[in-house]
């Protein structure tokens, strides 16, 4: 049988911290996001699938590609921004409906 310890004496979890870390993003980072989600939005109007008509495998690999290149140079002409701001936090929306109140 295992011995029965008390459990007062046991810390709990750590509090919260109140202080909200925004994490650092690289503009590396952004505009490899921006690429991903301009290929994802070329991929959903059918240009991969365009691309792969009859083709086979080496079509479709090729087709990918195809669609990432466009996206990573769509991304470098017309980036855009999406990361550039930082999100409203509560204290900043407040504001804004008090200022919309106020005319």
């Amino acid at each position: 049988m295992l011995p029965i310890t008390s459990i007062e004496g046991t810390p709990g979890p750590a509090a919260p911290s109140n202080a909200v870390r925004t994490p650092d993003v690289s503009e590396e980072s952004k505009a490899k996001f921006e690429q991903l989600l301009w290929a994802e939005l070329l991929t959903h109007t059918g240009l991969e699938d365009a691309l792969t008509l009859g083709g086979g495998d080496g079509a479709s690999m090729f087709a990918r590609y195809f669609v990432e290149a466009i996206a990573e140079d769509i991304a470098k002409q017309h980036p855009l921004g999406l990361l550039d701001k930082e999100l409203p936090t509560v204290e900043t929306l407040t504001l804004e409906e008090k200022a919309a109140e106020n005319g």
